[in-house]
């Protein structure tokens, strides 16, 4: 999608290549990679952030002006523009954004011979259908761990895990990421799957790793609605060697789904009592879910909607009926309940939260999670302070962050709690 605009030979041609280096504020900075091709019309132009969880993000267009290269780059806020100038292998630049009233600060070095990690795109037999998928190998021989990577919710490719699975690669350990049925290449719907049918194709997938040469032992990562789903992966295919899941929590869907307003109600300073009329409006909708029936939702929410802390909860996700489509596909996993199978897992689990998650109530799941390690379940905890949901840094004080990104242990803590569960053939 890239419109490239180099019309001819100068200094700064042939500027094929992968450019590494980082962008900085005063605050903040991330490693960045840029990949600048040469095509038959100028070049196409793609950024990595490499400590953000970004790949591939492709360029509007990549121009020279002047004795200046310029690269822009589509978001939200509107076009980003870095401004560099080249000095042999190296570009130094800046790059501005709309948010923010300073530019980063830019450097960057040619990287002589260095390529993208290469994957092998396989097709998998799966319980619904044909699952497409690609095998991230780190370099050497091997043999390696192995990590199937599961879904969240909705509809989710498996460009969504291919930075976990290229970082692992770096740290040695091998990835299997694939397109969620329905999704991609991957045959059948999700719309309608349980966890238990998202869990066994789950297994199918492992099943495929462990077969190849190069793996020695595999195990499951999920992040959020992967959280539910890897632990009854390892329960359906007892040669899983660990578990990882991330913000995934130890409550029914429909119990999690009362932690937005319940959030809201909490950060407006209203008590107890407040919080417990909100979870019972939302236990109500969600009976409305499972039975069609409205009448005693509604009649909750003209009971309290007078009152001071009704407008605080921001019951808007709530305010009009889910659609048909949606209470199918709700139905088939909204009371899934974790705990029993938690209770019964004989493999080792590492259950990663961020403290101040916005989606899911990480403390009571910490909590339930604890009380099982007391009991004698191999799961240990780690919590990340000051990151949302999806393991990104905080901003202080409700400011944007330019570079928000994972923890700097997030990777390398769980390689070393793979390693130390490695089942040798």
């Amino acid at each position: 999608m890239a419109v490239i605009v180099c019309s001819c030979l100068s200094a700064y041609a042939n500027m094929d290549g992968i450019w590494m280096g980082a962008a900085e504020t005063e605050s903040e900075a991330t490693r960045i990679a840029l990949t600048i091709r040469e095509t038959a019309n100028g070049y196409a132009t793609s950024m990595d952030l490499l400590d953000i969880g970004v790949l591939g993000w492709p360029a509007l267009e990549t121009k020279i002006e002047d004795r200046d290269i310029v690269i822009v780059f589509p978001s939200d806020s509107g076009p980003q523009t870095m401004t560099f100038v080249r000095d042999g292998d190296r570009l130094s630049g800046t790059w501005a954004e709309a948010r923010f009233k300073t530019p980063a600060r830019v450097a960057l070095k040619r990287q002589a011979g260095k390529k993208a990690r290469p994957e092998t795109r396989v097709m998998i037999n799966g319980p619904a259908g044909r699952l497409g998928a690609s095998v991230i190998l780190p370099t050497g021989k091997g043999p390696f761990p192995g990590v199937v990577f599961l879904h969240g919710s909705g509809p989710q490719p498996r460009d969504s895990s291919r930075f976990a699975a290229r970082t692992f690669a770096e740290l040695g350990i091998a990835s299997i990421i694939f397109d969620k049925r329905g999704v991609g290449e991957s045959e059948g719907s999700f719309e309608s799957a349980s966890f238990e049918d998202l869990a066994e194709d789950g297994v199918a997938v492992a099943r495929h790793l462990d077969t190849l040469d190069s793996i020695e032992s595999v195990g499951f990562f999920g992040h959020s609605q992967g959280g539910w789903i890897a632990p009854l992966a390892a329960a359906l295919w007892k040669d899983a060697a660990f578990i990882i899941t991330s913000a995934g929590p130890a409550v029914p869907p429909s119990r999690e789904g009362q932690w937005e307003v319940v959030c809201h109600l909490r950060r407006a300073g209203f008590d107890a009592g407040a919080e417990e009329k909100a979870r019972n409006i939302v236990a109500l909708w969600h009976d409305g879910v499972r039975n069609a029936s409205w009448e005693a939702f509604d009649a909750a929410i003209k009971e309290h909607q007078s009152e001071d802390w009704f407008e605080a909860t921001d019951f808007s996700a709530f305010s009009s009926r889910p659609s048909k489509e949606f209470s199918t596909s709700y139905r088939a996993f909204m009371d899934f309940d974790p705990l029993p199978i938690l209770k019964a897992l004989e493999t080792p689990m590492l259950a990663i939260f961020a403290p101040q998650d916005e989606s899911i109530d990480s403390s009571e799941s910490m909590a339930i999670l604890a009380d099982l390690a007391a009991n004698g379940s191999d799961i240990r905890l780690i919590a990340f302070p000051g990151y949302d949901h999806s393991m990104r840094r905080l901003a202080p004080d409700d400011k944007p962050s330019r570079f928000a990104g994972h923890p700097v242990d997030y990777f390398s803590l769980q390689a070393a709690f793979i390693r130390s569960h490695v089942k040798t053939r």
